[in-house]
């Protein structure tokens, strides 16, 4: 089964629908009503929905304060500029290729 999708308010437009077009299951936290809520709230929520959460935010890399046992998983896309959303997004494509298993996984894909 791939892969549905949180996406964190701070995620690009372009992410999502990017996703949607390759036929991922995509909501956005705006969708639940949970614009401006805390990190751990978001990730609560991806976990009790089975969603793999999408973040622009490093802070979800903290594996003391968000332990892989405690989600679904989580990637963190880091652009550069706005320039650089192609190439994340290949890279995204790559790994949704690839992995299939993103239970207590923690990707972070960015442009070097």
């Amino acid at each position: 089964m791939p892969p549905r999708f949180l996406v964190d308010e701070c995620t690009y437009q372009e992410t999502i629908e990017f996703l949607r077009d390759l036929g991922f299951d995509v909501i956005r936290v705006q969708d639940l009503g949970l614009r401006g809520a805390s990190d751990r709230e978001v990730l609560i929520k991806a976990q009790q929905l089975g969603r793999v959460l999408l973040t622009n935010d490093l802070r979800f890399a903290d594996i003391r304060r968000y332990p892989p046992s405690s989600h679904g998983g989580v990637i963190i896309l880091r652009l550069k500029n706005y320039s650089s959303v192609a190439d994340v997004h290949s890279v995204l494509r790559d790994l949704l290729d690839k992995e299939k298993h993103f239970r207590g996984a923690l990707f972070i894909v960015y442009q070097l």
